[in-house]
């Protein structure tokens, strides 16, 4: 083997080496899969970033103190299409959160939909729910 093929072969491998971790994808195992609550409560901020976008709500737990929920969405990408809009997300909309809970009881979930003021529900990429 010649010493440019060697080279070629080494510049693939170290390219694959790189790329195949974007085609990973961590488990969605952290949700409870069984159930999907639905909550109201004031937009906090919502992280419109890639590789999930990110609502976090406040939300009144049953005595009334109020802490703030993250929720995980798809990409933008997949929001986009679905409707979503950056601007619809203020903080202090409220909204209503369609959510599979976290399984730890942590204060989360897998976002599945919002219902926005005008009524207007929106899905997630994994569907409402």
């Amino acid at each position: 083997m010649d010493t440019n093929h060697s080279a070629a072969l080494g510049a693939i491998a170290c390219a694959l080496i790189l790329v195949l971790p974007a085609f990973a994808h961590h488990s969605t195992g952290m949700f409870d899969q069984t159930q999907t609550l639905s909550r109201i409560g004031n937009v906090d901020e919502l992280d419109w970033i890639n590789p999930h976008a990110w609502l976090h709500v406040e939300l009144a737990n049953e005595d009334g103190t109020v802490r703030i929920w993250s929720f995980e969405g798809g990409n933008i990408g997949q929001l986009t299409q679905l409707g979503w809009r950056l601007e619809d997300f203020t903080p202090g909309t409220q909204i209503t959160v369609g959510f599979r809970p976290m399984k730890d009881g942590s204060r989360g979930g897998q976002l599945m939909s919002a219902t926005l003021p005008d009524g207007r529900k929106i899905c997630s990429n994994r569907g409402c729910g």
